[in-house]
């Protein structure tokens, strides 16, 4: 029988202080000093997949993703930097050989998507707005502090990817990212993620390889690979 989600949110919770030393380890030089920096004068909330490598006990870090409440210090922080922008009006650092995204919460698409509904509330928007249940949890910088939903603790419990919410600007990639993540960690799928990415795939562009270009640099699923993958076995023999 699988963990009760109580003990795996006492889990996280006790974890708190310890991701904090981690980050000022792993993290060490400029980039936490960056963080450190940017955190004196905004809300500054780590997400995404240093979290998940943490709790899945995966320490390498490539990539660090941060969502802060204002620009406040923003320019300041990256005076001297080389930088570029990135989507939706973020900024791409490359500093001590890790990339580095900053994103201003209100201008993330999730946010503008459901900035009808929702009060600008990071601690609350960002797992609820995430695509997989592996990203359904930010860190607060500010707090020491784990924010995430139900779906984060039965990710753990289950070690199975499913979605969280559906909306999502990049259809594409999340279809890629659902069996790349599989393969790299183990994981299983959902089939109720499957059924989702299924009918993306017959309503869009057939073509992943250009994605996957995109994001990886490479490609490491053929479309015939994505094409078998997205849809059943036995529906698959009929298709053909």
């Amino acid at each position: 029988m699988g963990r009760r989600l109580a003990d795996i949110e006492i889990e996280i919770k006790n974890h708190e202080q310890k991701f904090s030393s981690f980050l000022r380890n792993i993290l060490e030089g400029e980039i936490f000093r960056l963080i450190d920096q940017l955190s004196k004068s905004t809300k500054v909330y780590l997400f995404s997949g240093i979290i998940r490598n943490y709790f899945l006990h995966k320490y390498l870090v490539r990539d660090v993703d941060l969502v802060i409440e204002s620009d406040d210090g923003l320019d300041k922080v990256l005076e001297g930097l080389k930088y570029r922008q990135n989507s939706f009006g973020g900024y791409k650092i490359e500093l001590d050989g890790k990339n580095i995204d900053i994103w201003r919460m209100d201008k993330t698409w999730a946010f503008n998507h459901r900035q009808k509904h929702l009060n600008l509330d990071l601690q609350r928007i960002i797992p609820e707005t995430s695509f997989f249940n592996f990203s359904a949890i930010i860190y607060s910088i500010n707090e020491q502090k784990f924010f995430y939903t139900k779906d984060f603790l039965s990710f753990l419990r289950t070690k199975t990817i499913d979605y969280v919410y559906e909306p999502n600007a990049n259809r594409q990639l999340c279809v890629v990212n659902t069996f790349y993540y599989q393969k790299k960690y183990d994981l299983k799928v959902s089939n109720k993620l499957l059924h989702l990415i299924s009918s993306w795939y017959w309503e869009g562009e057939k073509d992943y390889e250009k994605v996957q270009y995109k994001h990886f640099g490479k490609v490491i699923f053929s479309n015939s690979e994505i094409l078998e993958k997205v849809i059943p076995t036995n529906e698959l023999l009929e298709c053909k």
